[in-house]
């Protein structure tokens, strides 16, 4: 992937060359300067035309004008954003300022300008526009096959501005890559919801900056007396699936209550764990000596389906997702690994279980 800038001084160097060797041909003194001046095109355009990554690296991925984030979310985002360069040759960009005017027009004429995605238009360019309160994705069109409007749409509305109204802008932006590596690895064209988006290849709502919270549900779920851990992520799958964001779920541990007090749990967030749970079914059940804790364990094959862990409390079956938080790690791929030292008490739901130096287990 070469930009324009890149191959026009590709061939004007190589233009040089050519009258060079043609001026020596016919016993004609070659000018220094000429020389010099093609050696340098050329061996200069060869080294910025370094692929994908290469060329990305040449511009910055998050242009925040005016200071919205700090340094380090700053670089959290660009080297996020590096990956997916790296994994799926998407260049992915974000613009943040005041008064952009015409947000689809600013876009437009940005990626143009800038050639976000390079010739094949694999590119994509948020922009949040604080003054205006408005964010808009705009999609290269050779990506508009597997980021619909109706995705693009939905991952704003369902999970980009969550976080914006509570303040928490680069989590919001980082939330939405890990949705937007989650669609590229996805066959092109699957069905995502449909929110209706503006016209083009992208989407244009209101960015909701600072607007708080809306309260959670108060749906309870429960699960019977003498229900079994199966049957808590049964519950568990079925309230992600009716988008249940109450904190203070019976099927929750008294440590994952607390967690999630504070939590932004989008909707987004929640229609994704409801599909991994839908196809994630669960091959083992293990329990310690004491029946106290549980480990559920799909088939080791099914990469990107982890492990969940319960604990007994008060005579039943609970989730206990901050043992899972800080013992289940995902790779670039989404695929699950463990933080051996910290599963505690869960450990034995290992036992057998071969794993790499990094955590990821060995399949059989």
């Amino acid at each position: 992937m070469i930009d324009l800038p890149v191959a026009n001084g590709l061939l004007v160097g190589l233009g040089l060359l050519l009258l060079s060797w043609l001026l020596v041909r016919l016993g004609l003194r070659l000018p220094g300067w000429l020389a010099v001046l093609a050696g340098v095109l050329v061996v200069g355009g060869l080294w910025w035309a370094g692929g994908p990554e290469r060329v990305a690296d040449r511009f910055e991925r998050v242009d925040d004008r005016i200071d919205l984030l700090d340094e380090a979310e700053r670089q959290r985002l660009a080297e996020y954003h590096a990956l997916l360069a790296a994994d799926h040759d998407i260049d992915y960009r974000v613009v943040i300022d005041r008064e952009l005017g015409d947000l689809d027009r600013f876009a437009v004429d940005h990626v143009r300008r800038h050639g976000v995605g390079g010739d094949q238009g694999r590119g994509l360019l948020l922009v949040l526009d604080v003054s205006a309160d408005q964010v808009r994705l705009e999609v290269g069109h050779g990506l508009e096959g597997q980021f619909v409007d109706a995705f693009v749409a939905y991952l704003e509305a369902r999970q980009m501005t969550e976080f914006f109204a509570v303040g928490r802008v680069a989590d919001g932006i980082l939330a939405s890559t890990e949705l937007i590596v989650a669609q590229a690895q996805q066959a092109e064209g699957e069905l995502v919801p449909a929110i209706a988006g503006s016209g083009g290849a992208g989407a244009r709502l209101p960015a909701r900056l600072g607007e708080g919270r809306a309260g959670p549900r108060e749906a309870q779920v429960t699960v019977d007396e003498g229900g079994s851990p199966r049957d808590v992520l049964a519950a568990y799958r079925g309230a992600m699936a009716a988008r249940n964001d109450n904190p203070e779920l019976a099927i929750y541990s008294h440590g994952t209550r607390d967690m999630l007090a504070d939590w932004v749990m989008t909707p987004a967030q929640m229609d994704n764990m409801a599909r991994s749970l839908a196809g994630c079914p669960v091959a083992r059940e293990l329990t310690d000596a004491r029946e106290r804790r549980a480990v559920l364990l799909a088939p080791l094959a099914e990469r990107q389906c982890p492990p969940y862990f319960l604990i007994q409390e008060e005579g039943v079956w609970r989730l206990d997702l901050v043992t899972m938080m800080q013992a289940v790690r995902f790779g670039r791929d989404n695929s699950w690994r463990l933080e051996r030292e910290a599963l505690g008490p869960y450990d034995f739901g290992f036992a057998g279980i071969r794993f790499d130096s990094r955590g990821y287990p060995r399949t059989p």
